[in-house]
């Protein structure tokens, strides 16, 4: 019989809101959690904006600190002992920057041992005696999607029976500088995805795991399933080190893939990548038609960065999370800040209002940066 693979927990925390249950008001209220930046001067940069979080873990330790709340928040949420599960799969992109910053100020040396640049993790695997495979994950912001979908597989092809996965990174003077350079950030102060007046992302921090459970051990322990993983897939552009490829077919790929190994031919929803850049967006509408057909356009697709702003490896995991809960109440988040109508970019975005939807399955993109691509889908547990 062919194992499955269940989500039986979710932790979270996101500038919209810590734990599920605030996370999901905060996505459905439409909430706008980017503001301006108070962690770092933004004197000089083009923005000054950025999805934040009020968490009292700080500095060089904040980033571990996000992994290690949404750790224990998905565990408790499973109604799980950490000592049930088998191994960790930590999607990021930043990891230990913070730790850097503080390092290179400071002096090599000079920081306490608690400060060492070790993986998330390895520091979750230590803290609560994890002795399975453990692996970070680093595929730029298709981190957190492939650390679940790698997960998924684990889980499938019998090599465990719990695992948990996701993503975590912390906003850092460091990637804000990076992106300021690349002119990527929005100008306006608002992210606006698929809107024709686009004009830039906002970086975000955040942190989400999912517990993977074996379906017939969380059945035969009678956990509450939330949905099952039905397919993955991770493709890549082999082309520019930042640009997407313009005709989105790296993307496509993946998705096709994704939906194909899930038995899926046109999903309920789709969780766009939607940074609010004017490459990506274009590029993911196409990516989008490709896989699609002519059913892209009445697939409901919506963007949450515009209102968590871009959280790197914690994005595709959080988007993991949305799509989860997408299905178990029956909304779709919406897309925020939509005000023109772009030809370019001429699907369904669910503009500005959460929508009421019976939705079976959702399908979740994420692109990053060397052109890496991954897609998700998750299906409703009959």
């Amino acid at each position: 019989m062919k194992r499955r693979a269940a989500i039986t927990g979710i932790g979270v925390i996101s500038p919209v809101g810590a734990g599920s249950d605030a996370f999901w008001q905060g996505l459905t209220s439409g909430k706008n959690a980017v503001t301006e930046v108070t962690s770092f001067s933004t004197e000089g940069f083009d923005t000054r904006v950025a999805g934040s979080i009020s968490f009292d873990v700080h500095g060089a330790l904040r980033w571990r600190g996000l992994a290690e709340f949404a750790f224990k928040e998905a565990v408790k949420d499973a109604r799980i002992d950490a000592s049930a599960i088998n191994g960790i799969n930590l999607g990021t992109v930043l990891g230990g920057i913070l730790a850097g910053q503080e390092a290179w100020r400071a002096g090599i040396g000079a920081l306490p041992a608690e400060y060492h640049l070790y993986s998330g993790a390895d520091y979750l695997a230590r803290k609560f005696g994890i002795k399975g495979p453990v692996n970070t994950v680093s595929t730029a912001c298709a981190s957190g999607t492939d650390a679940i979908g790698m997960a998924y597989r684990v889980i499938v092809w019998g090599k465990a029976d719990v695992m948990i996965a996701g993503g975590a990174d912390a906003l850092s003077e460091f990637a804000f500088t990076g992106f300021n350079c690349l002119k990527a950030m929005t100008k306006t102060g608002k992210v606006k995805p698929f809107s024709k007046n686009r004009d830039g992302l906002a970086l975000g921090e955040g942190a989400c795991f999912l517990v993977l459970e074996e379906l017939g051990r969380a059945q035969r322990r009678g956990a509450r399933v939330y949905g099952l993983v039905t397919g993955y897939a991770s493709r890549a552009d082999a082309g520019h080190l930042t640009a997407p490829d313009r005709e989105g077919r790296g993307l496509a790929s993946a998705m096709e893939a994704a939906l194909k190994e899930a038995g899926v031919k046109k999903p309920g929803y789709v969780n766009a990548h939607g940074t609010g850049t004017l490459y990506n967006d274009a590029m993911e509408t196409k990516a989008i038609k490709l896989a699609l057909g002519r059913g892209a356009y009445d697939t409901p697709v919506s963007s949450i960065k515009a209102m968590l702003g871009h959280s790197f490896g914690a994005g595709g995991a959080l988007e993991a999370a949305a799509c989860l809960l997408a299905i178990k109440y029956g909304c779709i988040p919406p897309t925020i800040n939509y005000e023109e109508k772009d030809p370019d970019c001429d699907l369904d975005y669910v503009p500005n209002t959460a929508r009421k939807a019976a939705i079976k399955n959702a399908v979740s993109l994420s692109a990053g940066f060397g052109g890496q691509n991954a897609a998700i889908v998750f299906e409703e547990a009959r």
